[in-house]
């Protein structure tokens, strides 16, 4: 992953990704089962967010955790050091495409979850990541698809955010749309048995506190990155005003509706 990461490095970062993760966790680990990986490679494991939920779900499991900020790495290990007391988790500080440190084949599962839209060669990692795992064992991936958020009423303000927030992250040599190629990638890569299932949410006013709850997570996502934009001069501090006016408004509304897809991928190394 590059050093230039579009939410920062912030100690308020870092704490949103530990509640982010928390927050999803119904929605991502839905169907996923590791009864059969008993030594789990996290690519991309940062402050150790996923990390903690997968050790918790999997009481079997041994997680090595891979991440190239040191900083990051600093916070999973002082939270999880229990887990790595015990023998159960391993960090490691790496570029995720160039795993030397690592045993070739001496993985039976690899997990990367919001991770790959980060990554400037995302086929390179997934063909690095493929050389750690024993033949036949399972990769789960889980990346987003920007693109597809929708809100109504009409939010011009959190549109332009939102596209600049994207295109930020294309300037960076991110991909804030990579879900949708994951596919495509996973066969380059050489996996088999690619399995790519597009994940939805979707609130209205059938659902108001999953409406609210998802609007304020949002809302969170977007301002992590509020400081690098304005110095980017990409957005000012009306259009930031705006946007919150906008999705305050929104996360309690009647008639509001709240969409957004997202990419699962499963395949076999």
């Amino acid at each position: 992953m590059t050093q230039e990461y579009i939410h920062g490095f912030s100690r308020e970062e870092q704490e949103r990704l530990i509640r982010q993760a928390e927050f999803l966790k119904p929605y991502i680990y839905e169907k996923i089962q590791m009864t059969n990986v008993n030594h789990l490679l996290e690519v991309g494991c940062g402050v150790g967010a996923q990390t903690k939920i997968l050790l918790e779900i999997f009481p079997h499991l041994k997680i090595t955790g891979v991440d190239l900020s040191k900083d990051q790495l600093a916070v999973a290990e002082k939270r999880l050091k229990k887990y790595i007391d015990e023998g159960r988790l391993k960090l490691i500080e790496a570029d995720a495409s160039k795993l030397n440190i690592l045993d070739d084949e001496s993985f039976d599962g690899a997990f990367l979850c919001w991770f790959l839209e980060h990554v400037p060669k995302p086929v390179a990692v997934l063909k690095e990541v493929k050389n750690k795992l024993k033949p036949g064992s399972p990769l789960w991936s889980t990346e987003v698809m920007n693109w597809t958020l929708f809100v109504e009423p009409y939010s011009p303000n959190l549109l332009k955010y939102w596209f600049e927030f994207n295109d930020y992250q294309w300037s960076l040599k991110g991909n804030p749309f990579i879900g949708a190629q994951m596919g495509n990638y996973l066969t380059e890569a050489n996996y088999s048995k690619v399995k790519t299932d597009v994940r939805t949410w979707f609130w209205d006013d059938r659902y108001p506190v999953q409406r609210k709850d998802f609007f304020d997570e949002l809302r969170d996502l977007l301002y992590s990155a509020a400081d690098g934009l304005k110095a980017e001069g990409r957005v000012d501090q009306k259009l930031i005003d705006g946007m919150k006016q906008e999705m305050d408004e929104r996360s309690v509304g009647q008639g509001s509706v709240l969409y957004m897809s997202w990419m699962r991928s499963e395949a076999l190394a």
